[in-house]
């Protein structure tokens, strides 16, 4: 065995780049090394400003401002302003915007009882709900623009509003950024057919996705419809966004944005998750991005994850063995359709407490004589390696992340991670030490672009005092989000011709809780077995077993069953749309409550509720439309309206003597009237609709302001 390619990075080095100071973690020094190693002179990050910060000032620096949430904005940095980020007082913390790795319809409406909210059975009022008037956001890849399971050129179904491929790169650009095509309309959506091929290609994921939340479906002979959605009028705006965190707050932003031009309610389904760049306890940027979307009104509903079959974590306590050493067998992903994808090895995911630091080691060993152990990797310092060792035949490359404070939030945890090169044979050890404290590990399978979310057991390979892995402590970015409602997978419950049912069990695969700060996820469940729904017309992959098919306009649109969380979340997404319709003023935390407090408890789930105990694999249990949509009514009469962004309008446009100004609400505000150079000409307070006097202006384009929002109009 020989080295042939070793670089340490003390901080020292890195500091020719940019300085470590406590605004940001290890993966961000290290990835920012990495991507200009490579070529790159702009990088995508996240940060958190400080309260009242100059946008202006920042973008002096050269930096471009992309979404801004509260304190937390999207950044495009040049290389010459790395440094500016760990000096400037404006930035409170910043990360680099990690990679991010993807993955019967009448059961699963049969089960969820939406079918009887969708014809007003059992609902308040008699009335029934489809989703109408609410916008689903679906962030994912593999679109069919086209499919008429929920965009055929009929009038009554033509719901995808607009579309942000940020893969595509002709214009326009999506107002505020300066990526990616916005696509607007059924005849330029049926021009572009699907989103852009990407490193998961021309997939089918985001359209299967899309049926269940809110497909039509296809009318049968006696003018019901099959395989149709949650919801299964609302409208849809889709994003197949860049493969990074960034990217996906951009797409949110957007659609957060459209929904509140137009004053509608939002739900935004995310049927993704990652493990590697977080403590893995809802404190990271993105979560704290989520978290304060989800204040302004926006709902996020995310897979859980299909690790629940896979012993991939372990937990250690050293206190009560100081000193002692875990050591286990990290299974190494070997498949031959991963290296489509980039595959690159295993990703060992390390997390400790507070002020307890730790040590890490790795071996290969490929046969008896052939093998290479690391040196101890300790959280006691900032270390950054990348190293390529000769193993044989084998070349495999090695990159380690060790910091002894992870900077975000409250945790402060100790952290090591090392992404070990696959080989094609031999296998890879781990061992980690400490005098005490916690530490959690995980084995995930990692590709080239440092994504990757299939979880790999740990074995003893029935080695004495080795141990193998379990499966809890399983859910990921982003679904670790205090505000996030986290969907766990069960099968469907199925009624039979002689009207027996046989009830749905939690699938093998869904991801089981808590976090590792002990709070309790997922949140609940729905169908995530076998469910049917669309398939992308021009995915690249053909192989899977097609249920259904339907031809409209000389064209074949398909439909197939899947399994996984990424089914079971856009179930509940589609739920959240008919709350919203039913009760346009709930915030977060109550449709959490509509939600949660009104689950079906049953023989497979065990009493959850009753015992006030939430469930590691259920949440509180089954989702149950017919039940929270009921609760949503009841709360029409108390409660608040959240804030919602209604546009200004101003009509008619252009005018000569007198304009209506509509603000969308009740609550006395201050209009502001501004010249095109600027001049504040005229400030009153308005309410309402309001009629506005300009006959004396001259003539020109002139801008009213009503709080944030702003409309123009041209005086003829």
């Amino acid at each position: 065995m020989k080295r042939t390619i070793s670089i340490i990075l003390t901080m020292s080095l890195i500091g020719s780049i940019f300085a470590q100071s406590a605004k940001c973690d290890v993966s961000t020094l290290a990835l920012v090394k990495q991507q200009a190693a490579a070529g790159s002179t702009q990088f995508r990050m996240i940060a958190k400003m400080a309260p009242g910060y100059d946008p202006s000032a920042v973008e002096k620096t050269g930096i471009r401002i992309g979404s801004k949430i509260g304190q937390m904005v999207t950044l495009t940095v040049p290389q010459t302003a790395l440094t500016w980020l760990d000096t400037s007082r404006m930035v409170e913390q910043y990360t680099i915007s990690h990679p991010i790795g993807g993955t019967y319809c009448q059961n699963t409406t049969f089960d969820t009882r939406t079918d009887s909210v969708k014809r007003g059975l059992g609902v308040i009022g008699d009335t029934a709900f489809d989703g109408r008037g609410v916008y689903i956001g679906i962030t994912d890849w593999g679109f069919d623009y086209k499919h008429i399971n929920y965009n055929n050129r009929a009038n009554d179904n033509r719901r995808i509003k607009r579309v942000w491929d940020q893969f595509r790169t002709a214009q326009p650009h999506p107002q505020g950024y300066d990526y990616g095509t916005e696509i607007i309309g059924t005849d330029a959506l049926f021009e572009a057919e699907c989103d852009t091929l990407n490193i998961y290609k021309h997939g089918t994921h985001g359209t299967h996705v899309t049926g269940i939340a809110a497909g039509r479906g296809v009318r049968g002979s006696d003018g019901t419809y099959e395989y149709q959605g949650q919801a299964p009028y609302a409208d849809l705006l889709m994003s197949s966004f860049l493969l990074d965190e960034a990217s996906w707050i951009d797409a949110a932003a957007w659609m957060q944005r459209v929904a509140n031009d137009e004053g509608r309610r939002i739900v935004i389904n995310s049927s993704w998750g990652m493990y590697t760049f977080s403590s893995l306890e809802g404190q990271s940027l993105l979560s704290q991005t989520i978290d304060t979307m989800a204040s302004q009104g926006v709902i996020f509903c995310t897979s859980a994850g299909n690790n629940g079959d896979v012993n991939f974590h372990l937990v250690h306590d050293f206190s009560q063995t100081q000193g002692d050493t875990l050591r286990t067998f990290a299974t190494i992903f070997r498949s031959p359709a991963a290296h489509d994808y980039g595959e690159a090895g295993q990703a060992l995911i390390m997390w400790g407490e507070p002020e307890r630091d730790f040590k890490a080691q790795i071996r290969y060993q490929l046969d008896d004589s052939t093998e290479w152990t690391s040196p101890w990797y300790s959280t006691d310092s900032i270390t950054i390696i990348f190293d390529t060792i000769t193993l044989g035949t084998e070349t495999i490359p090695i990159t380690v992340m060790a910091e002894h404070d992870y900077p975000y939030g409250f945790s402060h945890r100790t952290h090591i991670q090392i992404d070990a090169g696959k080989t094609s044979t031999g296998t890879l050890e781990l061992f980690i030490t400490a005098q005490s404290g916690t530490v959690h590990a995980w084995n995930v399978w990692n590709l080239q672009n440092h994504a990757g979310n299939t979880g790999c057991n740990f074995y003893d390979n029935n080695k004495p005092n080795y141990v193998s892995g379990g499966n809890t402590y399983g859910i990921s970015e982003p679904a670790c989000a205090s505000k996030c409602i986290t969907v766990a997978a069960h099968a469907a419950d199925v009624m039979h011709l002689d009207s027996t049912v046989t009830i749905g069990r939690i699938t093998s695969f869904s991801s089981i809780g808590p976090l590792i700060n002990g709070v309790d996820k997922p949140e609940i469940s729905a169908p995530g077995k076998a469910v049917v729904s669309s398939l992308n017309s021009y995915r690249t992959d053909r192989d899977e077993h097609v249920s259904y098919t339907s031809s409209f306009n000389g064209e074949i649109y398909e439909w197939a069953a899947f399994d996984g969380t990424s089914m079971s979340s856009p179930a509940v997404s589609g739920i959240v749309a008919l709350l919203l319709q039913a009760n346009p003023n709930l915030n977060v935390d109550q449709v959490r409550e509509c939600l949660f407090t009104t689950t079906r408890n049953d023989i497979t789930t065990g009493p959850i509720r009753e015992s006030d105990s939430i469930s590691s694999r259920w949440g509180w249990g089954k989702v149950d439309a017919l039940r929270a949509v009921n609760m949503a009514i009841r709360k029409l009469g108390i409660t608040p309206a959240i804030p919602i962004t209604t546009p200004l309008m101003v009509y008619p446009n252009p005018a000569s003597s007198n304009v209506t100004v509509m603000t969308g609400t009740d609550t006395p505000m201050t209009l502001t009237v501004f010249a095109a150079d600027g001049r504040m000409i005229a400030s009153q307070t308005v309410t309402g609709e309001t009629d506005i006097d300009i006959s004396r202006l001259p003539r020109g384009v002139y801008a009213l302001r009503v709080g944030t929002r702003v409309a123009k109009f041209v005086k003829q």
